[in-house]
């Protein structure tokens, strides 16, 4: 059984680590105050997860372990603190977290030793749309589309929970963080703007559903 090494100085990293196991996969938290490689060293571990309040220390964390222990370390970032996220960024990968689940077991599954380069369940397809999770791009019928940052999370984030239903509210979120302000109709500009760019405005792949919210349509 793979085994991953959680760093963290936040209350998330419990739960983290509960999800982890329920997926199958052991898992130990390391807190960020102690000494990461000495913790490293004593427990042993196939992947580094590291979720820190702190971004540069978390890429400063990320250079040293895959320096110092050749680990592939993928770091969590939370989405309210994304305009933290600078390059050169140090780990292997990142995901937005919380709010990212399904992408985040795609991702480790990815990263641990054994499993290859890349997934045929990182690309999520859906008629001529490709969204492509490795490459963050997203293509339709071959040519890749223009698409903002948040408009490339809002509609990974439908896509990665198909047929599965969200209120406007749930959206602002999950993909816009718990601390955003703006009103619930940045949600209906940004599903507009979506269904503009996939050229599919007859036949959406983000379906309305009335009264409640939006959801990624079930069928091709």
């Amino acid at each position: 059984m793979a085994k991953i090494l959680i760093v963290s100085d936040t209350s998330e990293a419990d739960e983290l680590s509960s999800f982890l196991n329920g997926r199958g996969l052991s898992s130990l938290v390391l807190p960020g105050s102690e000494d990461i490689l000495q913790g490293i060293s004593d427990n042993g571990g196939n992947l580094v997860i590291i979720l820190l309040s702190n971004f540069t220390l978390a890429n400063n964390i990320a250079r040293i372990i895959k320096q110092e222990k050749k680990l592939p370390v993928l770091m969590l970032v939370q989405p309210d603190k994304i305009v933290q996220v600078a390059l050169p960024m140090e780990a292997d990968d990142f995901v937005l977290y919380p709010g990212q689940e399904e992408e985040l077991s795609l991702r480790i599954k990815r990263l641990l030793p054994g499993n290859g380069a890349i997934l045929s369940e990182e690309c999520i397809h859906c008629g001529d749309l490709v969204v492509d999770l490795a490459s963050c791009e997203v293509s339709l019928k071959g040519e890749v589309l223009d698409l903002t940052f948040r408009e490339y999370e809002l509609l990974k984030f439908l896509a990665l929970n198909r047929g599965r239903t969200f209120t406007r509210e749930a959206l602002l979120n999950r993909v816009w963080g718990y601390d955003y302000f703006g009103g619930d109709r940045t949600v209906d500009v940004h599903i507009r703007r979506l269904r503009t760019k996939t050229g599919d405005l007859d036949n959406p792949y983000i379906e309305t559903v009335r009264n409640i919210g939006y959801r990624f349509r079930k069928k091709d």
